[in-house]
């Protein structure tokens, strides 16, 4: 059996950028998930903007323990060079104020919404019917 040939990848390096986080390198072994065509490997769980700015991880995960903010999502999205997954709640917050945040995350770029477990599925529902769902009932 042939032995599988490393490529050779060309690196390029900065004094201003030495102190990069990496994913380890089993990271590239993985399948990965496809989402909206891109394929994500890794995922840095963190609201660092400074880490999220300085890591090679195909994506973010940014969930926090606070009551969630349009502005700490907007921040994140701002700072963020790779698709991003936003936490808006799930716990005490719920209802309308996720709700809000999860369309204005989606509406700034966001990849998609994050929520904990006990957030009841119809806190996510729409505030009006469309057309759709009076058709149903």
């Amino acid at each position: 059996m042939t032995e599988k040939k490393e490529k050779y990848i060309p690196q390029v390096h900065s004094k201003l950028r030495k102190s990069f986080i990496t994913v380890p390198k089993e990271v590239y072994q993985a399948s990965g998930i496809k989402i909206f065509e891109k394929r994500i490997k890794s995922l840095l769980f963190t609201t660092d903007l400074a880490i999220i700015r300085n890591t090679n991880a195909d994506s973010i995960m940014a969930v926090y323990p606070y009551t969630p903010q349009s502005s700490i999502a907007n921040a994140i999205l701002s700072v963020s060079n790779v698709p991003c997954f936003i936490g808006i709640g799930g716990g005490v917050t719920q209802g309308l104020r996720s709700k809000y945040v999860a369309i204005d995350a989606e509406l700034s770029g966001a990849y998609g919404v994050v929520v904990n477990a006990p957030m009841p599925n119809d806190c996510l529902l729409y505030t009006s019917p469309s057309p759709r769902d009076l058709s149903t009932s």
